[in-house]
């Protein structure tokens, strides 16, 4: 995770001085940081980012932003796709963190493939042999979308919050 870190009265004359800089970082190498790319009493703003769970604004605390990406490395690969989607769904940080825990994740998974499984486990009752033949899983797939289930890259995701 990398944001560009820019020197902003430079920036206002004219001339672009920063520097990509790796998150989450000691705070020693943040203020290094700052240090090589600000003199004495000029402000930084985030130009650019890059591979960043959340969404970074010109105007971040730098601060902030690396203790939240430092709590993001601090979580299992399940719960970062959960707190990823969560945040792309438009809840806020504090909200994606806590509730992490109720999303239901089909890692690889199509909507269909999801529907296949839900008919498989019971969750529409009981279906005979005789039917499953005859049923329609990519409507089930499309109801599904309805009902808050996501396909992204990763797979499906459902919020159950």
């Amino acid at each position: 995770m990398q944001i560009f870190l820019t020197n902003l009265s430079k920036y206002d004359s004219g001339f672009l001085i920063g520097e990509w800089l790796e998150l989450p970082n000691t705070k020693d190498e943040l203020q290094d940081a700052l240090r090589r790319v600000l003199s004495q009493g000029e402000e930084y703003f985030i130009t650019d980012s890059e591979g960043c769970p959340l969404e970074v604004n010109e105007h971040e605390n730098l601060w902030d932003l690396n203790e939240k990406l430092q709590q993001y490395e601090a979580l299992d690969e399940h719960e970062q796709l959960c707190v990823s989607f969560l945040l792309s769904e438009n809840y806020d940080w504090d909200y994606s963190m806590e509730n992490r825990d109720d999303v239901i994740v089909y890692l690889n998974e199509s909507l269909e493939d999801v529907a296949v499984s839900l008919v498989e486990n019971g969750c529409f009752g009981t279906v005979g042999d005789g039917l499953v033949n005859y049923i329609d899983y990519s409507s089930i797939a499309k109801d599904l979308s309805y009902d808050g289930y996501v396909q992204r890259a990763e797979g499906v995701f459902c919020y159950t919050g």
